[in-house]
């Protein structure tokens, strides 16, 4: 009966510690998956910013890699066409 006890004891408290590395581990994934999905859209934006800005006869902007724009945060496509010089040069 005392191993029994002892067994049962030790299943729920892995059960009890697991269950904080589950939650851990979905939310790691959630947020990466996220953060793809994100940068996707930061690409996809600029892709239409540079369309655009040949079609002004302007030079394309440069679009970060997926590491540079992670470590410098979320840059905005949109902000950049207007601020370029090449922009403020034409007008």
């Amino acid at each position: 009966m005392k191993k029994i006890l002892v067994k049962a004891v030790a299943v729920l408290s892995l059960c009890l510690s697991l269950e904080g590395c589950i939650a851990a581990a979905t939310a790691y994934a959630v947020s990466r998956h996220r953060t793809h999905k994100t940068y996707n859209e930061y690409v996809a934006d600029m892709e239409k910013t540079n369309q655009m800005r040949q079609q002004q006869g302007l030079e394309p902007l440069p679009i970060a890699s997926f590491k540079d724009w992670k470590n410098e945060g979320k840059p905005s496509g949109k902000g950049e066409a207007t601020e370029t010089p090449a922009a403020t040069s034409s007008k």
